[in-house]
């Protein structure tokens, strides 16, 4: 990349430009995180990358050339990555450049930006994705001063301004919802499905309310035992869903799975006994197959929570301004730092270096080759430039991380 021909970007879909059902078939697994950023980071043109996925957004950062639209990268690997193409969608997704990206990432891990204000979850989710970028190294400079200057704004906002204080995440939005349900049942029995952040959030927040009376299931059976052990629970397999079904009154499930883990025969079968049943998906793609309504259950998915959190949100909201208070300052910090680095001779000088010795020793080689096949070894060459560069930088940016 030459001089003034790369920029930062980002590409996302979220819970303001979206709904569930848009977002669920490009949401990304934790299991694939490590496939994500590589396939990312090897679009043409892209030097750098790191994906962030969450129940509420998905979005992609990107160090890449400024010729590049982020939504067509972020097209580019949806088709690459998942065989979709989102081009329909591209009014759902915003992208910004720059230092609006930082302005961004940083109000995210404030939790600003999130659905539930001020929520906690979301700066541990924003540390997994840039930890994820870093073990298949497609993160370079750019990247790590990007997330680092991010985690400083998040620990500072969250230690010095009300924004933090008792702020509840989606998990604890999902029990406050349930418990708004649950008059009428004593001593219920819970039943979680999946283990996870945000299971282990919803089982302790239940549990501080009075409850527990658990089970645990997940698909590695072993893990459901171990969270178990916690409130000296049940812990089963998935194989054994039908039967904890018919034994639960409250439902909490979150998991990766591709497909639906309840079936509609399952609901059927569960809405036969004469006690009601109430279910809160948080996963996405959704745990929950139901075709039709049943008599005594009740389905709440992330939209319900989304609409049950708009009412408790004035005590955080007059926080926001010291908040933002806070990110304008760090801002300015992270202007300084990149305008720095757009001008190290890594990110310009190299590349025109590169670029130009390319073309030294091609226009020998591309005058003896039949016209017809020219454009395709030029593009071919242009893109392994491209690389070696990416490989430097990122080597570089690692050197300098570990000094």
């Amino acid at each position: 990349m030459t001089s003034g021909s790369w920029q930062l970007a980002l590409c996302g879909i979220n819970h303001k430009t979206s709904t569930l059902e848009e977002r669920e078939p490009l949401q990304i697994g934790p299991e694939d995180f490590a496939r994500a950023n590589a396939t990312l980071c090897n679009i043409e043109g892209v030097a750098e990358a790191a994906v962030l996925s969450t129940c509420n957004r998905i979005e992609l950062f990107t160090v890449a050339r400024n010729d590049l639209n982020p939504v067509d990268i972020a097209s580019a690997f949806y088709r690459e990555l998942k065989n979709i193409d989102p081009t329909g969608m591209q009014n759902k997704f915003y992208s910004l450049t720059d230092s609006n990206v930082a302005d961004h990432l940083f109000r995210v891990a404030a939790g600003i930006d999130s659905m539930v204000i001020g929520e906690n979850q979301i700066f541990g989710q924003v540390k997994d994705a840039y930890s994820s970028a870093c073990r298949v190294k497609t993160a370079g400079k750019v990247i790590h001063g990007l997330f680092h200057h991010t985690f400083r704004v998040g620990k500072q906002v969250r230690t010095n301004t009300e924004l933090g204080q008792g702020a509840c995440s989606v998990s604890s939005a999902t029990v406050e919802l349930l418990k708004s349900k649950m008059s009428g049942l004593t001593k219920p029995t819970i039943l979680f499905i999946g283990i996870n952040q945000m299971i282990v959030l919803a089982a302790a927040g239940f549990h501080k309310r009075g409850n527990d009376n658990f089970i645990f299931a997940n698909r590695t059976r072993q893990k459901a035992l171990d969270l178990a052990v916690r409130y000296k629970a049940q812990g089963h397999g998935l194989d054994n869903l039908p039967e904890l079904l018919q034994k639960a009154d409250i439902v909490v499930c979150c998991t990766g799975s591709d497909c639906p883990l309840i079936t509609d025969d399952m609901i059927s079968a569960r809405a036969d006994s004469d006690r009601p049943l109430i279910i809160a998906d948080m996963a996405i793609p959704r745990d929950v197959e139901i075709q039709k309504d049943y008599i005594g259950v009740e389905l709440y998915n992330l939209e319900d929570v989304k609409e049950f959190v708009k009412d408790s949100r004035a005590q955080r909201i007059k926080a926001i301004p010291q908040a933002e208070a806070l990110i304008k300052y760090r801002l300015e910090q992270f202007v300084y730092w990149y305008e720095h680095v757009r001008n190290e001779p890594g990110y310009n000088g190299l590349g025109e270096a590169f670029e130009l010795a390319r073309r030294q020793e091609m226009s020998k080689v591309l005058a003896q080759i039949p016209e017809e096949n020219r454009d395709l070894i030029d593009r071919a060459t242009r893109r392994l430039t491209e690389k070696l560069l990416q490989i430097k930088l990122r080597t570089s940016a690692q050197a300098e991380k570990t000094e």
